[in-house]
């Protein structure tokens, strides 16, 4: 406790160079506990707009659909596939189940011809699963109609065909039989799906218009919507062991496996994050260093004094290294406190960030105060000012102590 008191004492000895190193610290920390918040956030919302965009938490297919090219629409599609439903709904976690119809095809109308990657759903228990549609015009589709089968358009393909709400298409495709098929539909509304280049593309009708039109009572997959994203690997466990039990030809995909975008991203930040804690991590250690062999450049005669009484040198080394252990922790406890007064400006100024290459949507910043983040970031800067300490400490260890209490 002795040693330990004379290293607090000897901080606030050189106010203005303990204020400067400080601040280092306190802006490191505030750097990495926002940065950290901040992608954390974007994780976890990317996460839940991936899934909620209709890629659920899992899917079933035919074992075969994707390792093997179907040479016809749905040639490895799922059959019968209400009974797998039903017995997958049983499954703990599992909440909803909606089959998915995916083709591809020509769109016309009547002048212009533009291919297509086409959408069958079940519009009302989409909707009941909380996946998302951004109509920019008109509305959803609806699961029956009097008049012609609805389709959403994407915003460019819209745009490429010039075509408004109400304007009736003509869908041209390939049967299951491999047959020319086409059904007329009526555009009900204008959608994007955040997506330059699959908005050029994209149109959505319902599932049994989409059978109706390839003359197949297949699906092509079913996406199963659970209570909460954390119990993914559970059901899927449940899941495997009931297409085991049942001998059912079925593969089972977690969303982490299809979200290739969110694994880019994910992949992308955490590099960045990397780098950035690097940079903080040299300039705390370059700053530190520099302000303790100050301290020992200082303290010459009086660590000359202290071993002509009989301090041992590893004791001398002891008082530099909780110095800069001391100043490691109130930097970083400082630093957590400007970090999160931050914080908190930065989610109250309801700021949105530009829309990301490819994208044609921004998103809100919003920064996650994460516990985990705020600790290890403070254990990060004191173990810094401790180990950038140690030279300057076993330094001012060696002094001979004739020569110390010699120096001017």
């Amino acid at each position: 406790m002795a040693y330990l008191k004379i290293a607090y004492r000897n901080l606030f000895r050189n106010r203005r160079r303990t204020a400067i190193t400080a601040s280092v610290i306190v802006f490191g920390c505030t750097a990495l506990v926002i940065a950290g918040g901040f992608i954390e956030s974007m994780f976890d919302g990317l996460r839940e707009a991936t899934i909620s965009m209709g890629l659920g938490h899992l899917q079933i297919y035919n074992e075969k659909f994707l390792d093997q090219d179907e040479e016809r629409p749905l040639e490895l599609g799922l059959d019968d596939w209400e009974r797998i439903a039903a017995g997958v709904s049983k499954i703990e976690h599992v909440r909803q189940i909606t089959p998915r119809i995916d083709f591809t095809g020509l769109l016309s109308n009547g002048e212009k011809s533009v291919v297509f990657l086409g959408t069958g759903v079940n519009p009302q228990v989409e909707r009941d699963m909380g996946f998302q549609v951004a109509i920019r015009e008109g509305r959803d589709l609806s699961p029956e109609t009097d008049g012609a089968p609805e389709v959403l358009l994407a915003t460019g393909l819209a745009k490429s065909l010039n075509v408004h709400l109400g304007d009736s298409l003509t869908l041209l495709t390939t049967t299951a039989d491999g047959a020319l098929n086409g059904i007329d539909v009526t555009v009900c509304g204008i959608v994007t799906t955040g997506f330059a280049e699959y908005d050029a593309r994209a149109l959505t009708v319902t599932v049994d218009s989409a059978g109706a039109l390839l003359e197949t009572s297949k699906v092509s997959k079913l996406v199963v919507l659970l209570d909460k994203t954390e119990n993914t690997d559970q059901a899927f466990a449940a899941l495997q062991g009931l297409l085991t039990s049942r001998n059912w030809p079925l593969r089972l995909k977690k969303w982490i496996e299809l979200a290739t975008f969110y694994k880019q991203v994910v992949t992308w930040f955490t590099a960045i994050f990397a780098f950035l804690g690097i940079i903080i991590f040299v300039l705390v250690v370059l700053s530190s260093s520099n302000t303790m062999l100050m301290a020992v450049m200082e303290r010459v005669r009086e660590i000359g004094t202290l071993m002509a009484f009989g301090t041992a040198r590893t004791k001398v080394i002891w008082i530099y290294v909780l110095e800069g252990a001391l100043l490691g922790t109130l930097g970083g406890l400082l630093g957590l406190g400007v970090a999160w007064l931050g914080i908190l400006v930065i989610n109250a100024a309801n700021m949105v960030m530009p829309a990301p290459p490819g994208s044609t949507e921004g998103f809100p910043i919003v920064v996650y105060k994460v516990p985990a983040i705020f600790v290890s970031t403070l254990l990060l800067m004191t173990v810094t000012l401790t180990i950038s300490s140690v030279v300057p400490a076993v330094k001012a260890s060696r002094l001979k102590i004739v020569d110390a209490l010699n120096h001017s």
